[in-house]
């Protein structure tokens, strides 16, 4: 397991009620189980729902919920912005 700092950002951090906290997660799909545990389902629903980054880099661009998590990493849930 890895000390990380998750953070959420946008209507997340308002429905948990912190905009980041530190934990132990060895996976990105460990921290959604942290968050369903203890900030309860519709922060889970929420939480899928972001873009989320590790490190500065989309999960999309790596093994998605099963991303690893290293010491000190970040995780950021961040809103997803549409527009034009």
């Amino acid at each position: 397991m890895a000390q990380i700092i998750a953070v959420y950002r946008g209507s997340l951090g308002t429905t948990i009620g912190l905009r980041e906290e530190r934990l132990e997660a060895a996976t990105v799909s460990e921290v959604l189980c942290h968050i369903r545990s203890s900030h309860g389902k519709a922060a889970h629903r929420a939480a899928r729902a972001m873009l989320i980054v590790v490190d500065g880099v989309s999960i999309l661009h790596k093994k998605v919920f099963a991303t690893q998590l290293d010491n000190g990493s970040v995780v950021s849930f961040l809103p997803i912005a549409a527009g034009g």
